[in-house]
């Protein structure tokens, strides 16, 4: 849409995009320094808008608030998004950019393009308002999307080797089909198993299809057997969005057309209109322009989402300032007003419950699926056949979900909704209008202070208390008995306060919001009292410190009797699948910890290896010659260094770099010659930031990663073609929880180390080392540098659990040469 310059008024602007200044002018002058010394200002019936001077026009911005979901906001995806040529230095290009963008403004409805004129800086805001004035008014609001019907339809049999067929429905959709002899070994088994009630361990390689071999034989009962219905569990929201966006849309277009989906998350995922409209009113009431333009992105999001999952929009994550609002916008139950609430009819969090509930076929996340076990199923409802993948994080999931904590945070979250501790924002005691009353309000939000202060002063003491290791385990509030008791003191004060309040309350609103904060407040009673107690057989209570804040936890440790309590009995068929969850090719492990000894009903248990031409596509070297890991301190890190340096110089390939720890990476990336591209977590920005600057650099690059990189990330063919594992990924041997289960394990006469430490570690190598071959195209070398892998006895634990045996180099000069010999030849 051509932007009428004239009339918007705009006589010369600067631009700033990606921390670039431009000037530009609408008669397309030649370069910014013409823009800016020779046009002259032009009058127009309002006055022209001339920004040339002082301050500028933020592309980015702009980009944000008017293209929320976006992927990122860089200049490049920015031209793209318009089909714009990507020569930045040309202005031609960033006028281009601008007039795209402001023709997207005039095509927004009205009053989002008004709204949007209050919250953004200026000069945007009176840009935006000029715009306003020459906006077409709203087409009418958009139809809803039609409800999926019921199961049924598809015009072939729904047979599983009819699917599966080569000369089948789903082959003929593919270019290429390849039939996969473990795919169809897969969705056998898993047809078996629902067909028959039975649960069924499946260990799939990667490259196997697991999706489908899952999906194909979960439609088909749905098909066959009308009224039952299935849950699909993840581990990350990301492989939820994949399963919902596009596994089953292939799939059910050309299986069953009428199948309901859905899709559902935790509420804290969808936003809370009537949230929306209290933070929006009582920022601009207060002009907090910084809180106002974190605000922004939200706006046209609003208007046009069909969801409400705060994942889609991208440019609200993308900022920090605006992240930190979200716990103010979120759905959450104790901020939930159920039918008093005036936006119920379009609230995005019951309408994807509703849909849910409707569904027979649900996509879902571990934590969600784990907190809805906890309150009896009362969000998903009953479902006959659950499939878990990402099945090897079940386990650690179930522990975070049936965990308590206590951290300053925590009592924030609850005191600062009630009486804010800054002036810049008002609770929703301090916002209350009554009547009557108002020495009541008053004590709340006195008693909110205390709560608050002596809060404070318990973890503060606790803090000096403890040892000071990042993680530990502690019995209980030992000599904190006294503020223990002061703390549990003011919050029973605060619960009887806020329950005077109901005296002075008319509003059936305000009196459902105060029963979700009362029931808040009753929360922290009870988890300041269970820390205050020792530990149940069956938990451990233990602290962690991050960036300097102490939290409190109580978790249990063996969560086996929940799954058979909770879980089990309500399920008529169960399968767990995984890329890794075998120990050499044995279920024992998860089967203890997930409580399926079989004992009571059938297991079975299935591997498929991966397709992947591992033997051809890949080498793993292990240096013989470098220290030991737990030799001089400063050695290893060094020879490491050195090592990583000379791979990347000699092979020009990008490579990962997976660390056990921030002490051992930081000692390597501050050991690595300058001239080393690199990206390194926890120095170079966040995760996403590290894998976009990877993903898109040519040539020899070392990405430097944790924990979060040891599973969970993709990069096919030349975006990664050398990994280093660094060191055996044996869980911390300190670790609280770990500690607490090694010695259950000793006591029932079992070796901690062989039936606990050695299970896990075998399975997180199995997930680092299965970062490299992602595609039948991806081929490349794996060089695990921790001696112990060939010098301990357990060594062979890891070796048997690898796609391919390692070889062993004994200089340095012979692995470059055997890594050059596979690579220009047997490769």
């Amino acid at each position: 849409m051509a932007v009428p310059w004239q009339d918007l008024g705009l006589a010369r602007f600067r631009v700033l995009v990606d921390g670039v200044m431009h000037a530009w002018a609408p008669d397309g002058s030649a370069s910014p320094e013409e823009a800016l010394a020779e046009i002259p200002t032009v009058e127009y019936p309002d006055g022209p808008l001339d920004v040339a001077q002082g301050s500028s026009v933020d592309l980015r911005l702009l980009a944000r608030v008017l293209l929320p979901t976006l992927r990122d906001h860089r200049l490049a995806t920015m031209l793209g998004q318009y089909d714009i040529g990507t020569d930045d230095e040309d202005p031609k290009t960033i006028v281009r950019l601008l007039e795209a963008l402001l023709g997207d403004a005039l095509a927004v409805d009205r009053q989002v393009l008004a709204l949007l004129g209050q919250l953004v800086p200026s000069p945007l805001a009176e840009i935006l308002q000029r715009a306003l004035l020459l906006a077409e008014p709203a087409s009418g609001p958009m139809e809803p999307p039609e409800e999926a019907a019921a199961v049924g339809g598809g015009g072939w049999a729904g047979l599983l080797d009819e699917a599966l067929d080569p000369e089948g429905p789903l082959a003929g959709a593919f270019e290429a089909f390849e039939l996969r002899t473990g795919q169809v070994e897969m969705a056998r088994a898993v047809d078996h198993a629902f067909t028959d009630g039975e649960t069924l361990l499946v260990e799939a390689g990667p490259g196997t299809g697991k999706t489908f071999a899952y999906l194909i034989p979960a439609i088909l009962l749905l098909k066959r057997q009308p009224g039952t219905r299935v849950a699909i569990s993840t581990r990350t929201k990301q492989l939820q969005e994949q399963l919902f966006r596009k596994d089953l849309p292939f799939l059910v277009e050309r299986m069953a057309p009428r199948l309901n989906v859905a899709l559902l998350k935790g509420r804290e995922n969808y936003l809370c209109l009537r949230r929306w409209q209290a933070l929006i009113d009582e920022t601009t009431g207060s002009l907090d322009r910084k809180g106002l333009a974190a605000l922004a992105p939200l706006v046209r999001w609003i208007a046009e989402t069909e969801t409400g999952d705060i994942e889609e929009n991208g440019a609200f994550h993308s900022d920090p300032r605006s992240r930190a609002l979200w716990g103010r916008l979120c759905d959450a139950p104790n901020h939930c007003v159920g039918s008093f609430c005036p936006f119920q009819e379009d609230c995005f969090s019951i309408l994807a419950r509703r849909r849910a509930r409707r569904a027979d076929l649900l996509v879902v996340n571990h934590s969600l699926l784990l907190g809805d076990l906890s309150v009896e199923g009362v969000v998903l409802g009953s479902y006959s056949h659950l499939i878990v993948d990402e099945g090897h994080g079940f386990e650690a999931a179930a522990r975070i979900a049936f965990t308590d904590s206590l951290s300053e945070r925590s009592v924030a979250r609850v005191t600062e909704d009630l009486a804010a501790s800054s002036r810049r924002r008002r609770g929703w005691v301090e916002r209350l209008s009554l009547a009557s009353g108002r020495d009541d309000i008053q004590r709340v939000i006195e008693i909110v202070s205390s709560v608050r202060s002596r809060a404070e002063v318990l973890l503060r003491e606790m803090d000096a208390a403890l040892p000071r290791e990042q993680r530990g385990a502690f019995e209980s509030f030992g000599e904190q008995g006294a503020s223990v008791d002061d703390l549990l003191t003011s919050l029973a004060q605060l619960e009887q306060a806020l329950d005077r309040l109901t005296e002075h309350i008319e509003d059936d609103l305000q009196t459902k919001e105060l029963e979700g904060h009362i029931t808040m407040v009753g929360y922290l009673q009870r988890v300041v009292r269970r820390l205050s107690e020792p530990p149940t057989e069956n938990a451990v209570h233990w602290y962690e410190r991050i960036r300097g804040e102490l939290s409190l936890h109580a978790t249990p440790l063996d969560i086996a009797p929940l799954f058979r309590k909770m879980l089990y009995p309500r399920v008529d068929g169960l399968v767990l699948t995984s890329a890794t969850l075998s120990v050499a090719g044995e279920f024992g492990f998860l089967r203890r910890a997930l409580g399926l000894s079989g004992d009571d009903e059938p297991v079975g248990e299935l591997v498929v290896d991966s397709p992947f031409a591992h033997h051809d596509r890949m080498r793993i070297f292990v240096p013989g010659y470098l220290p030991r890991i737990d030799g001089a301190p400063g050695e290893y890190a060094t020879e490491l260094a050195e090592l990583l340096a000379t791979l990347v110089r000699e092979l020009d390939r990008k490579g990962l770099v997976l660390f056990t720890s921030y002490r051992l990476l930081n000692a390597v990336r501050d050991a690595l010659p300058p001239d080393v591209a690199r990206v390194c977590q926890g120095s170079d920005g966040p995760r996403s930031k590290l894998i976009e600057q990877f993903r898109a650099h040519r040539g020899g690059k070392l990405l430097l990663g944790t924990e979060s990189f040891w599973e969970g990330v993709d990069f096919p063919g030349e975006e990664l073609e050398f990994l280093v594992v660094t060191r055996l990924p044996f869980p911390v041997p300190t670790d609280p929880i770990l500690v607490a289960l090694g010695e259950r394990i000793a006591a029932e006469g079992s070796d901690p180390f062989f039936d606990l430490s050695l299970p896990l570690a075998v399975l997180k190598l199995r997930q680092g080392v299965g970062r490299l071959i992602r595609t039948q195209e991806d081929s490349g070398i794996v060089v695990i540098t921790d001696q112990r892998i060939i010098t301990r006895s357990y060594g062979a634990r890891f070796k048997d659990s690898l796609p391919v045996q390692p070889h062993i180099a004994l200089s340095a000069d012979a692995l470059l040469a055997d890594i050059a010999r596979w690579w220009h030849g047997a490769r």
